[in-house]
């Protein structure tokens, strides 16, 4: 996975990743990433139903 991918925000996961020092932590971050990339793939399969895809696979410009 790079770092570059939208949607993703690598300083959060894993400064919380640091704080999950014991079991019960460790597991709510887990939930979470679950959630986090469900909820992902809802709006990516909602972007298609929409037809919208051509405008994700456009390139963006990077300043």
């Amino acid at each position: 996975m790079d770092e570059s991918d939208d949607g993703y925000d690598y300083k959060r996961y894993r400064d919380l990743l640091a704080e999950a020092t014991d079991e019960s932590k460790r597991l709510e971050l887990i939930d979470l990433l679950i959630k986090e990339g469900a909820r992902d793939q809802l709006t990516r399969e909602r972007i298609r139903r929409l037809g919208l895809t051509k405008l994700m696979d456009r390139p963006r410009n990077r300043d």
